[in-house]
């Protein structure tokens, strides 16, 4: 059995009407807002805020504090998501 390479579509109308690699078949009979569309399933994205690296210095005392309280509390958190926390909770952000 001879090996030989697939067949190149030779226009765009031909690889248009083989249905491209990424083909979304619609019934051109169908009005727009008819037609099923893929869609992506699973919570929407939120936009995400740029953000800055902030290099923080604390007493050895309060960062010991901090780390009691993170290790005390279900479920755990990591320091920096207890320090972002505390931060809204001072700001009354939520």
């Amino acid at each position: 059995m001879a090996v030989t390479r697939k067949p190149k579509a030779t226009t765009a109308d031909n690889f248009i009407e083989n249905g491209g690699s990424a083909a979304i078949r619609i019934e051109l009979d169908q009005p727009l807002a008819e037609t099923q569309l893929s869609v992506k399933k699973g919570r929407p994205r939120k936009e995400k805020e740029e953000e800055i690296g902030v290099k923080l210095r604390l007493p050895t005392s309060l960062l010991e504090q901090i780390d009691d309280s993170v290790e005390s509390r279900k479920p755990l958190l990591s320091r920096h998501q207890w320090i972002l926390e505390a931060i809204h909770a001072k700001l009354d952000l939520g």
